[in-house]
């Protein structure tokens, strides 16, 4: 019997791409650099874009992989990185993604030290700031808390399935770990942009999203098609330019 090879998928699909496909991500040149910028100048950095625009994947695979390349001036490449959605408790999942190992601690936190960190969240607005005190990190490392689809804190909030409290009290951590300067904190949110307004609900956030905003442009057709044939040529395949075009034409100016 004859062996078939197959070639794996270059496309993830409807999930976003990940920091280890960024040889796979295309059609998005130079806007890895501008959120950089934007994150070095404030530490806190807003990606806000419309559903299915590829926020997510900017961050993932563009954003991260310049990280960990020593892109950033002075800060280096070692990051330790927290990815987490806001979800129905937010403190709570914050806490799951610091506790994750190669975060807070390398071979990640057992129970005692996650009931240490959340407790130490919840005690007050410098809750992020003591937890990564008491974390000892090596002088060199730097965090970033990976906030996605930031918007979940007003889907919950509107459905009254968290108390407001809590929602502010999260912001505060945020917002409190970007301001100072003395532990490498920083902070990534990405968001709807239809929900942009919600964020004068909570005292200091719009001010905080207008200084690191980066709305992500609409695509060309041009990076369209970039985005349809590289990852293809990574495979090792072949798309006929006819065949491109009618993608193209079907996609028309739909962001989604």
């Amino acid at each position: 019997m004859t062996s078939v090879a197959t070639r794996p998928n270059p496309f993830p699909g409807l999930r976003p791409f990940e920091a280890n496909e960024d040889h796979l991500f295309f059609g998005r040149d130079g806007q890895s650099d501008e959120i950089l910028g934007r994150l070095r100048r404030n530490r806190f950095l807003a990606v806000v874009g419309t559903s299915g625009s590829g926020k997510s994947s900017l961050i993932r695979a563009g954003l991260l992989p310049s990280l960990y390349g020593g892109l950033m001036t002075k800060a280096g490449s070692n990051w330790r990185i927290a990815i987490f959605r806001p979800g129905n408790d937010t403190i709570r999942n914050l806490t799951s993604a610091l506790s994750a190992p190669g975060v807070l601690r390398r071979d990640g936190a057992d129970a005692l030290h996650t009931i240490f960190t959340e407790t130490t969240l919840r005690r007050s607005a410098l809750g992020l700031i003591d937890a990564t005190r008491h974390a000892r990190m090596p002088a060199e490392d730097n965090l970033l808390i990976v906030v996605d689809q930031f918007e979940e804190l007003f889907r919950f909030r509107r459905t009254g399935s968290r108390p407001d409290d809590e929602a502010a009290a999260f912001v505060k951590l945020l917002l409190e770990a970007t301001r100072q300067t003395e532990v490498p904190i920083y902070v990534v949110i990405t968001m709807r942009s239809d929900f942009i307004g919600d964020c004068a609900r909570f005292r200091d956030l719009p001010e905080t999203v207008n200084a690191g905003l980066y709305l992500i442009p609409r695509m060309t057709r041009d990076q369209r098609r970039e985005a349809i044939t590289g990852p293809i040529a990574v495979g090792g395949a072949q798309i006929t330019p006819r065949l491109v075009n009618r993608l193209l034409n079907d996609v028309g100016d739909s962001p989604d």
